[in-house]
């Protein structure tokens, strides 16, 4: 599982803020906004919506909701 993200946007932040919530430890690929690399062919494929964040499941999912993802990781961790 890999978390795409960009250290100053606010989206991302929030599933940052969950996942050190839930003590866990997500490695994270950064996404540089700044030089528009959300809408490289690569991430298209990823997220058609060239946004992030993303959490890509080991089996190749993509979860690009913040509200998802946080539940998909409540159910997989449930404490604390």
């Amino acid at each position: 599982m890999k978390l795409y993200d960009y250290p100053t946007a606010p989206n991302p932040r929030r599933v940052r803020f969950f996942i050190a919530e839930k003590g866990q430890t997500i490695p994270i690929v950064t996404v540089d906004l700044a030089q528009r690399a959300q809408f490289t062919p690569a991430f298209r494929i990823l997220n058609p919506s060239c946004t992030v964040p993303v959490l890509e499941l080991d089996d190749g999912t993509a979860i690009s909701e913040v509200p998802v993802i946080c539940r998909y990781l409540e159910d997989l961790h449930p404490d604390p």
